[in-house]
C-alpha cells in the first residue's frame, strides 16, 4: 500500500510536470488505495478526469492542489538538494538545475546557488566546477542548510515562505557581487 506522503509527492510531481500525465494516469489506475487516503468522491473525481483532455493541467490542478501540503513537501524537496550539494560525493547537476528553478520561482535565499550554475553551467550548459568551487557551493548549501534547522527559513506554501533572518545573514541578497567575485577568482583550478 502506497503511504499519504508518496501519494502527495506523485500528485505535485505531475503538477511540476516531473511526471508525464499518461504515467500519472497509469499509476493512479494502478492505486486504487487513493480511495482510502481521499476518499471515494476524490478518486471518483480523479479516475474520470479526461487524460488525453485540451484542460487536463487545470483540471488536475483543480483537483489535487487542495491535498497538496505544499510547506512539507517543499521544505523536504529543498532540504534533499541542499544536502546533494553540500555532500562531496553527488553529482550536483540535478540538484543546482532544480535549484536554480526554485531560484527564478521566488526562492531568494538560493540565489548565490543559482547565479553559481548558470555562471559556471556557461553557454553550452555544461556544467564546470573546480574542487575550490565546489567547496564553496558546499559552503553556502550548508550555510542554508544551517538557517533551515534553526527554524529561520521556514517554508509556507508553494513558492512561499517565511525568511526570519538577521539582515546580516541575507549574504546572499546584500553581497552577491562579492561571492560571485569569490567563485571566479576560484576558477584557477579546473
Amino acid at each position: 500500500m502506497t503511504q499519504l506522503l508518496d501519494m502527495q509527492i506523485m500528485f505535485n510531481d505531475v503538477l511540476r510536470r516531473k511526471v508525464a500525465i499518461e504515467q500519472f494516469e497509469q499509476w493512479v489506475y494502478g492505486h486504487p488505495d487513493i480511495e482510502e487516503h481521499f476518499g471515494s468522491p476524490f478518486y471518483l473525481q480523479l479516475i474520470s478526469l479526461d487524460y488525453r483532455g485540451t484542460y487536463i493541467e487545470l483540471d488536475l490542478k483543480q483537483l489535487l492542489e487542495p491535498v497538496i501540503p505544499y510547506p512539507e513537501l517543499e521544505n523536504r524537496r529543498l532540504k534533499e538538494n541542499l544536502q546533494i550539494v553540500a555532500s562531496t560525493n553527488d553529482d550536483i547537476a540535478t540538484a543546482l538545475d532544480t535549484i536554480y528553478d526554485d531560484y527564478c520561482d521566488g526562492y531568494s535565499f538560493l540565489r548565490f546557488l543559482a547565479l553559481a550554475y548558470a555562471l559556471l553551467s556557461g553557454a553550452e550548459g555544461q556544467l564546470t566546477i573546480s574542487y575550490r568551487q565546489r567547496a564553496l557551493l558546499q559552503e553556502e548549501a550548508r550555510r542554508i542548510q544551517s538557517f533551515f534547522a534553526a527554524g529561520k527559513i521556514k517554508m509556507t506554501g508553494l513558492h512561499e515562505y517565511a525568511d526570519l533572518r538577521h539582515e546580516s545573514e541575507q549574504m546572499e541578497l546584500r553581497n552577491i557581487e562579492s561571492m560571485l567575485r569569490k567563485l571566479e577568482e576560484n576558477n584557477r583550478d579546473t
